[in-house]
C-alpha cells in the first residue's frame, strides 16, 4: 500500500491558501503537488467547510 505523503491538515492549509486570495498555480508549486492532485483533493475535501475540518 502506498504511503501517504501529505497529511488531512497539510492538504486543508492547501485549499485554505486559494479562498485567502492565492491562485492555484502558486499554491500548488508551492506545494509540490501536481494540479490533478490539487483538483482532486478540492474534490474530496471542498464539500466540507474547511473550518469545521480543523
Amino acid at each position: 500500500m502506498r504511503k501517504v505523503q501529505f497529511t488531512e491538515h497539510q492538504i486543508i492549509a492547501a485549499l485554505k491558501l486559494v479562498g485567502a486570495g492565492l491562485t492555484v498555480n502558486n499554491v500548488y508549486r508551492e506545494a509540490a503537488i501536481s494540479e490533478v492532485s490539487y483538483y482532486s483533493w478540492k474534490a474530496k475535501y471542498g464539500v466540507m467547510k474547511l473550518s469545521l475540518m480543523l
